[in-house]
């Protein structure tokens, strides 16, 4: 998938391709964290949310021509469906465009600023490959929705089953009264033709939009700071069942959205009675991927964090609104328990980790990690490079942004091991950290972008080969240094 940025602060121009493990790097103060989070904000809920409330739907419907004829077929008759491959296959990348040229209006409330101007940002999205995929998903996508009547049972409905291409929906009229003293039939009132357009958009985009990437996972440099705090349990669970309809960056826009974002994950979490974590109990029965990311969890623990994370019982916080509390324990041996407070800096930076793959992955999701080198000694750094890499080849996108030459250039390690053949790669294995051939990954898989002097520039060759210098330079200048002297 390609994706063009222009006008982004410092960041003049660039030409993205997003793979399945996408790297930038680059010096201090060059874009990529903004970089990181305008792909974030487009593909996560806060660009559909922006989109389908827009004040001009009348016009986005228009931009749909098979979309438009099926509102009105609603608004006749009573009833319309939608072929939602071909709709996809028809809108799908100029609906992205269009949420992404809506980057501009919404930019300065996802980063927290009054300040910085996007006037003239412009992102371009070519979905390329990409959109196979999208399809498949969108055929397999299932949804029910209902707007409920003035009586008994909906009064509009939409259905869309997995495997089937299209997407139903339809407007109750009029019911059979159960209750012996009702008349037998009683008219339902219909919702107004703006509830219907917009219930219909929402439908058809959300479809649209999760069927790229199903979830935005954020672990912003931020994450520190607040994954040391209790989480009052009531307040989870409220939080929980208003994000049912609405993302969580809207219930914290006083804050730097991506980090309103990864409180709301660290929430679900903890509340073992999230919706995300019902719907990942779901998953698990059937998907043996959901299994294979809790034994990742179960590795980084033993191999990265050496020792043992767990989530402590609740117990109340005081009188306040009869909240209990729960927080993040780490256990380094059997005979120690730590809070995560007074846990080793690694702990605090990859703890998060540990509860997203444990409680929340799912197959396919996009995470974007902000500097995980941060506060890492290198052989850490080296060892969660192999992790992250892992997560790649078991189903996960992840867009990392680094300062750390010992993750790029251990990246090229894995890369070159991946060309090996299978004998081959058991023959090598016990060279790196984690010893396993799943960290071993194909350049088709990773693109590697240095993020300076206000461009993007593809620092992976044809050959696999990354090609960078941007922290060469700075060891070469500190060593003229030294022999000057």
């Amino acid at each position: 998938m390609r994706i063009t940025v222009r006008n982004l602060g410092v960041l003049k121009e660039a030409a993205i391709d997003l793979k399945p493990l996408t790297i930038f790097v680059g010096p201090n103060n060059a874009g990529k964290t903004w970089l990181a989070y305008v792909l974030a904000g487009i593909f996560g809920p806060y660009g559909y949310e922006e989109y389908v409330q827009s004040d001009e739907q009348e016009d986005i419907v228009r931009n749909y021509p098979s979309l438009e004829n099926a509102l009105e077929n609603l608004l006749k008759t009573g009833s319309a469906t939608i072929d939602l491959v071909q709709f996809a296959e028809n809108y799908a990348e100029l609906y992205f465009n269009n949420v992404a040229r809506s980057t501009s209006n919404w930019m300065c409330e996802f980063v927290g600023s009054q300040m910085a101007s996007f006037d003239r940002l412009d992102v371009a999205i070519s979905l390329d490959e990409r959109k196979k995929h999208l399809l498949e998903r969108v055929l397999n996508f299932s949804l029910r929705r209902e707007i409920s009547g003035s009586l008994h049972g909906p009064s509009l409905s939409i259905r869309k089953k997995r495997g089937e291409r299209n997407l139903s929906v339809y407007i109750a009229t009029q019911f059979i009264a159960t209750d012996e003293n009702a008349p037998e039939e009683a008219v339902v009132e219909p919702p107004s033709p703006d509830i219907i357009k917009e219930f219909l958009l929402r439908a058809v985009f959300e479809i649209i939009h999760r069927s790229l990437y199903p979830n935005i996972r954020i672990l912003p440099a931020e994450r520190t700071t607040f994954i040391t705090f209790p989480f009052a349990k009531r307040e989870v669970q409220e939080e929980s069942a208003t994000l049912k309809e609405t993302s969580p960056e809207q219930e914290t826009r006083a804050m730097l959205a991506p980090v309103g974002h990864f409180l709301h994950m660290i929430s679900s979490a903890f509340d073992d009675e999230s919706v995300e974590r019902a719907q990942r109990a779901r998953s698990m029965r059937t998907n043996s991927k959901i299994r294979e990311y809790i034994q990742l969890a179960q590795l980084l623990e033993k191999q990265i964090l050496r020792g043992d994370m767990k989530i402590s019982p609740a117990k109340a916080a005081g009188q306040v609104n009869g909240d209990v509390t729960q927080e993040i324990l780490f256990q380094p041996d059997d005979s120690n328990t730590l809070e995560i407070a007074i846990a080793s800096s690694m702990v605090k930076e990859l703890s998060p980790l540990v509860l997203y793959l444990r409680y929340l992955i799912l197959s396919d999701e996009l995470l974007i990690m902000d500097e995980p080198e941060m506060n890492l000694h290198p052989e850490a750094q080296a060892k969660i490079t192999e992790f992250l890499a892992m997560l790649v080849n078991a189903g996960l996108n992840v867009l990392v942004t680094t300062h750390s030459p010992y993750v790029v250039d251990h990246l090229a390690n894995l890369l070159k091991a991946a060309e090996k053949t299978d004998e081959e790669k058991e023959a090598v294995r016990n060279e790196f950290y984690l010893q396993r051939t799943d960290a071993f990954i194909t350049k088709d898989k990773v693109s590697v972008y240095l993020i300076e002097d206000g461009s993007a520039k593809n620092a992976l060759d044809g050959d696999g080969v990354i090609q960078w210098n941007t922290f060469g330079d700075v060891s070469d200048r500190i060593s003229e240094i030294y022999f000057k002297l």
